[in-house]
């Protein structure tokens, strides 16, 4: 238990820190393109301390479940968190102080991480005998990985010690592969399995996953290419399948009402969709004003940090469950908090998309303290989750498990 576990309290304790550095900064966010600053780090505790300690996670215990092969190593599994917690610190506060200096040490530690990390993922998947679908999007989230390694040194290279690069073209290529790359084809994969699995509802059929992967493999090559507007197109394309195929999927589930943490799913649907859709109209020329700043907005917390906050909310009870005398996850899901989170994340962002389009500065301030208290509740919501489950450890052996 303690290996995933360590990894989502990792994340949920970023996101309390990311939501409050922007707390401090949200006026600089309708203008923000890129840079270091507050902003910057405060993108940066999200996408690695939050997304991607979550997909880590997640992946160290879900996916062996999908190729039938054990974690290679569980030593190397529980020293990626090691390295990548204080990286990630480290990387963040010196982005956020403008001091390069502090952050290559950090980028090399989570650079390491990283790569032990690739090595337990392609491991699992060299060896795996099931799940063919779900592997090959995990080879791709491999091959995303290793170029966002690259990608990320180069840059941290340029600030630090003035390596010669085109920094705007290394920057977006580093976006893209850490975003729709590493953990849009992890996203895609995982929720094949997982999101019936929440439902009881038949998984989709493996054409329809083969399909968006295809789409989603050609909009990655064409977006590295320079090929901004075929990419943006095949991007949307792969997503459309995507959400057609998980729609008919759930409409076959057991359960007579979804949970409402698939509100949460759809939403990141609906922005991950809007960032390919503005995207496009960056690449065309005709952006709105503030455009770079509300397609980082609606790609990462809208897309990717909605999403995983809906799965995670899932996982988390239910992998509590299986590590207790709990027969169900429902007994571990304190309601409450995950209710008052879903209101405020959704809130957050509901302020905060007008207040980047329209550059209105105390709209942006309250999106953000919305933000910073729904990441409160939901570790409120993991906490209770460890405290219910400690709780059952702790019943004699004849006592039925409550909570």
């Amino acid at each position: 238990m303690s290996v995933p576990f360590r990894y989502f309290g990792a994340a949920v304790a970023f996101q309390v820190a990311a939501w409050a550095l922007l707390v401090s900064c949200a006026g600089d966010l309708p203008a923000f393109e890129g840079g270091l600053g507050p902003v910057f780090a405060s993108l940066h505790l999200v996408t690695l301390g939050v997304v991607a300690m979550t997909a880590i996670g997640a992946t160290l215990q879900l996916l062996p479940v999908a190729t039938r092969q054990p974690v290679r190593s569980v030593a190397a599994a529980k020293a990626v968190w090691w390295l990548l917690v204080p990286g990630i610190a480290i990387l963040s506060a010196g982005a956020a102080a403008y001091a390069p200096r502090w952050m290559a040490p950090g980028a090399v530690l989570a650079a390491f991480a990283l790569a032990i990390y690739a090595w337990l993922l392609a491991a699992n998947l060299r060896a795996a005998r099931g799940m063919k679908v779900v592997v090959a999007h995990g080879w791709a989230a491999v091959a995303c990985l290793a170029l966002l390694l690259a990608s990320g040194l180069a840059l941290v290279a340029h600030f630090e010690h003035g390596l010669a690069l085109d920094h705007m073209l290394v920057r977006r290529v580093h976006l893209v592969l850490a975003t729709y790359g590493f953990m849009g084809f992890l996203a895609l994969g995982l929720s094949q399995f997982l999101l019936p699995m929440f439902a009881v509802a038949p998984p989709p059929e493996p054409r329809w996953a083969y399909a968006w992967l295809a789409m989603a493999v050609a909009g990655m090559l064409l977006a590295l290419l320079g090929l901004a507007i075929p990419a943006v197109l095949a991007g949307l394309a792969a997503v459309a399948l995507h959400v057609f195929a998980m729609e008919r999927s759930l409409r076959a589930r057991l359960r007579p009402m979804l949970d409402p943490a698939f509100l949460l799913i759809r939403i990141s649907w609906l922005c991950l969709a809007s960032s390919l859709v503005l995207a496009g109209f960056i690449a065309a020329g005709s952006a709105p004003p503030n455009a770079a700043a509300l397609f980082g907005l609606l790609l990462v917390p809208g897309w990717l940090l909605t999403f995983l906050l809906g799965v995670l909310q899932r996982i988390v009870p239910f992998l509590a469950s299986v590590h207790s005398r709990a027969s169900l996850a429902s007994a571990l899901t304190p309601a409450m908090p995950l209710a008052v989170h879903r209101v405020l994340h959704l809130c957050a962002l509901a302020f905060l998309v007008p207040a980047v389009a329209f550059d209105v500065r105390p709209l942006a301030e309250a999106g953000a303290a919305l933000g910073f208290a729904g990441a409160a509740a939901f570790a409120a919501f993991y906490v209770q989750v460890l405290w219910r489950r400690h709780k059952l450890a702790l019943q004699p052996p004849d006592q039925p498990a409550t909570a």
